[in-house]
């Protein structure tokens, strides 16, 4: 998904050997409903739909790569919150019914290599985070590996990460 970076990098016990971790995941849903479910997000799609005749999937695929571009090792570079940023942006992808096939195998190999007791243990979540992972990564997994492969989407640009707004 990303060139020089084979997932199997990030899902090992380095994972679980941070020093500290911050609890980030309710920050990441409340950041993805206030970026898409605002009403001025679902607006700029109807404006460029309408102006630009923008297909839904190019839009949500715009928006899928431009917010993990932004938190760019966040997803790719091992860190504590690595496996919470792929579970919130995963549980995004299959709410909007957007995956593409690229996202899909790396959420699914780092999202079924999580081991959500250990972390607890060495990372002490506050409940509401806790219960917040623990519930949405079963659905999230689940939906995950019953995504329709026939669904799936394009896969991401592999070339361009990194890139910063100008």
């Amino acid at each position: 998904m990303i060139k020089n970076i084979q997932v199997q990098a990030l899902i090992h016990n380095e994972m679980y050997q941070f020093e500290t971790c911050t609890p980030v995941y309710l920050d990441l849903l409340l950041y993805y409903a206030e970026l898409y479910d605002s009403g001025s997000y679902e607006k700029r799609i109807e404006v460029q739909e309408h102006h630009w005749l923008l297909a839904r999937q190019d839009i949500y695929s715009a928006s899928f790569w431009w917010s993990m571009n932004e938190g760019l090792e966040s997803f790719f570079k091992p860190n504590p919150e690595l496996p919470i940023h792929w579970l919130a942006h995963s549980k995004r992808a299959l709410q909007w019914d957007y995956m593409p096939s690229n996202f899909h195998s790396w959420a699914l190999a780092i999202l079924e290599s999580f081991d959500l007791p250990r972390y607890q243990a060495a990372y002490h979540l506050p409940l509401d985070e806790l219960t917040a992972i623990e519930q949405d990564l079963s659905v999230v997994l689940e939906g995950l590996r019953n995504y329709p492969k026939e669904n799936l989407a394009e896969p991401m640009d592999e070339d361009n990460w990194g890139l910063v707004d100008q």
